[in-house]
């Protein structure tokens, strides 16, 4: 694989994971032609579970400590306390042996809770162990592009269709032909933009998160 084939950015790369676990994974057309197979597979914990409460299960909004176990709509918050801490270490506000002080605090300040150790807290991730400064807005960059390519892809193909009928396939041809033959052959903005006809802007998420939880909560 040659350096073209990689890619494109990181925010990208993260909104592809994002858009098939979020977008598609956690969507109730996602789940019709699949969900009475589960029911057969594990049919002591699902045999009285119907298919919109299970739905409502995997979409519950409840603040907790673990990034990769939040919810869509908290998530965002975890990101904004990762990055508030990477500006302070590269403008020399604080020191190492305050960082777990300074997390614990703004976890209170954001999401109302108080890790109680520094496993569930400052040393959950592997990131900055690893030496990933600067990645974890990817993340947040990843669900906003992942919002934006929805709402333009509904208007192009029928999208809730094809998960309802277990057609996954026509969705990732759409993003093969979109997104990912391209590599790093175009930047972000220029990939938006030829698909959605404008670069990357979060109100597509706003409009993501506001309709979906108005509508299932």
């Amino acid at each position: 694989q040659t350096v073209i084939g990689e890619g494109l950015s990181m925010g990208m790369h993260e909104s592809q994971s994002r858009f098939y676990e979020n977008i598609i994974g956690k969507n109730k057309n996602f789940w019709l032609p699949i969900y009475p197979k589960l029911v057969q597979m594990f049919p002591e914990q699902l045999k009285d579970v119907d298919l919109d409460a299970f739905i409502k299960g995997f979409n519950k909004v409840e603040p907790g400590l673990i990034r990769t176990e939040s919810d869509e709509l908290s998530y965002v918050l975890h990101i904004i306390i990762r990055y508030e801490i990477e500006k302070m270490i590269f403008a020399g506000e604080v020191e190492v042996e305050d960082l777990p002080k300074v997390w614990n605090d703004k976890y209170e300040e954001y999401l109302g809770i108080r890790p109680n150790n520094d496993s569930e807290g400052i040393l959950q991730d592997i990131h900055w162990s690893d030496g990933s400064f600067g990645y974890f807005p990817s993340y947040a960059i990843g669900n906003a592009i992942a919002a934006q390519l929805y709402y333009h892809i509904k208007e192009n193909i029928p999208f809730d269709e094809y998960l309802a009928e277990g057609k996954l396939d026509k969705i990732r041809d759409y993003l093969d032909e979109n997104i990912h033959r391209y590599g790093k052959k175009k930047t972000t903005e220029e990939i938006l933009k030829s698909i959605t006809g404008e670069g990357l802007d979060s109100k597509y998420y706003i409009k993501y998160i506001n309709y979906k939880w108005k509508q299932d909560h």
